[in-house]
């Protein structure tokens, strides 16, 4: 039997093209703090991160949990399934200002770097509205751990104090744990959230999509059936950790 569980769909900011950016709330609408921020899309090629987190906000609505029920009056919860809707509607890495989401934050290392390439750090730090609504909600809502859904390495990344968290998760999901994704990532949002704020962030790394070219040295692709079954209990997981 499932059950109707409380929450509320928000707008909470409006992309560069001034397209919504949407965010699903699970708790008491009023909490001051989150128990997990879960975000997909930083990179509009990597839409297998928005089906996931659609599949995960269908499953909330619905009461349905892989083993026991949350509470999210007591631990409120919000998905962004899609951060970047101008770059995931023009299938690019960037956004419309071509500016990386992942290279935009204040950081010690940031750095204007790789102009007119997919890594472009942006004309200054926060300099995208997209990056700008991340740190807002981050002041607000003062999550104690943040979920960020990218692809295509199928491993779980950490920064921060979240290698205990990253552990937990890769127990069912069965993805190996890594320190470091393997190239610098100057003004990245792991640095500005969990080095910098100490909040445990977790980067999970899905595998590529089917339809994206296939790479030998990448892992195999998987379907949105497929990175739901592995990750399901992972993600139910990282709230209850």
């Amino acid at each position: 039997m499932t059950i109707t569980i409380s929450h509320h769909r928000q707008i909470l900011a409006y992309s560069v093209q001034k397209r919504p950016i949407e965010g699903v709330f699970f708790g008491p609408q009023t909490s001051v703090r989150l128990n997990t921020l879960f975000i997909g899309v930083f990179h509009g090629d990597e839409g297998n991160s928005a089906d996931l987190l659609s599949r995960l906000i269908t499953h909330f609505q619905a009461g349905q949990f892989a083993g026991e029920a949350i509470d999210f009056e007591q631990r409120p919860v919000l998905v962004i399934p899609v951060l970047n809707p101008d770059g995931l509607v023009a299938k690019t890495r960037v956004n419309a200002n071509h500016v990386d989401l992942n290279r935009n934050y204040p950081t010690p290392d940031w750095q204007v770097d790789n102009e007119n390439t997919p890594y472009y750090s942006g004309p200054s730090p926060a300099s995208e509205p997209e990056t700008r609504l991340v740190m807002s909600l981050i002041e607000t809502y003062q999550p104690q751990k943040i979920i960020t859904v990218h692809c295509p390495y199928r491993v779980i990344n950490f920064d921060g104090p979240a290698q205990p968290l990253a552990e937990a998760m890769a127990v069912s999901s069965g993805y190996p744990v890594v320190a470091s994704i393997g190239y610098p990532t100057p003004g990245s949002f792991g640095t500005y959230a969990g080095v910098e704020r100490h909040i445990p962030v977790v980067t999970l790394e899905l595998p590529p999509n089917p339809d994206d070219v296939p790479d030998p040295e990448l892992p195999p692709a998987e379907s949105l059936d497929q990175n739901w079954q592995s990750n399901r209990m992972s993600l139910d997981d990282a709230i209850r950790f």
